[in-house]
C-alpha cells in the first residue's frame, strides 16, 4: 500500500501541478507539502482536507482509511443490479446491502456504490411508471399501447447490458464507474 504522501505526489503530478502551485491553492507552506510528499510528515485533519480539495479529490481517494483493494467485491455490487431480472427491485436491493456493509472495508466501494445506485434509482423511476402506463393503456385498448412496450423493453433490457458492460470495465479498471446520468439524490 502507497504512503499517503506518495499518492499526493503521484495526484499533484498527474493533475500537472507544481509544489509551489499546489501549496498556494491549499494555502499551506512549500515546506509543510515537501515534507508530506517526501513523508516526512503526515497531513492532518485541516490540512490534509485543504490539499485535496487543491488537488479535486475526495479525502478518502487519498487517505483510504485501510480499505483494501478487492475487484471481486465491485464485480459483484456492479453484477448484483441483474438481480432486478427475477425480482422487481432487485436492481436496488442487492447493491444497498453491498455498498453498506462494503464500504469502508472496500477501496471504491463507497463512490461506486453511490454513482451505481443514483443510477439505477433514476432508470427505476424511468421504467416501472412505464410498465404502469403499458399496462394501462393495454387495459383501455389504446393503439399506443404498443409504442410504449416497446419503449419500456429497450430500457428494461439495455439496463442489464449497461450493468455488465460497467462490470466488465470496472475488473478492467477498479477506480472509476461509468454510469452516465443520474438524479443525484445519494451524495459522496
Amino acid at each position: 500500500m502507497k504512503q499517503l504522501g506518495q499518492k499526493i505526489l503521484d495526484i499533484r503530478k498527474r493533475k500537472g501541478l507544481s509544489q509551489e502551485e499546489l501549496s498556494e491553492h491549499a494555502g499551506i507552506s512549500l515546506r509543510t507539502l515537501q515534507r508530506i510528499e517526501k513523508n516526512e510528515s503526515e497531513p492532518r485533519g485541516y490540512t490534509l482536507q485543504s490539499i485535496c480539495q487543491a488537488l479535486g479529490v475526495d479525502v478518502e481517494e487519498v487517505y483510504d482509511y485501510g480499505k483494501e483493494p478487492d475487484k471481486g467485491v465491485l464485480l459483484l455490487m456492479h453484477l448484483s443490479v441483474l438481480s432486478y431480472l427475477l425480482m422487481p427491485l432487485g436492481n436496488l436491493i442487492f447493491p444497498l446491502i453491498i455498498w453498506v456493509t462494503q464500504k469502508k472495508k472496500v477501496l471504491h466501494v463507497h463512490e461506486q456504490g453511490i454513482s451505481l445506485l443514483n443510477f439505477q434509482i433514476t432508470w427505476s423511476l424511468v421504467t416501472y411508471p412505464l410498465m404502469l402506463t403499458f399496462v394501462w393503456m393495454k387495459i383501455l385498448h389504446s393503439p399506443i399501447w404498443w409504442y410504449i412496450l416497446i419503449a419500456y423493453l429497450v430500457l428494461y433490457f439495455s439496463n442489464a447490458l449497461y450493468a455488465i458492460f460497467v462490470s466488465w470495465r470496472v475488473s478492467k479498471v477498479a477506480e472509476r464507474s461509468p454510469y452516465p446520468f443520474s438524479l443525484g439524490i445519494l451524495k459522496v
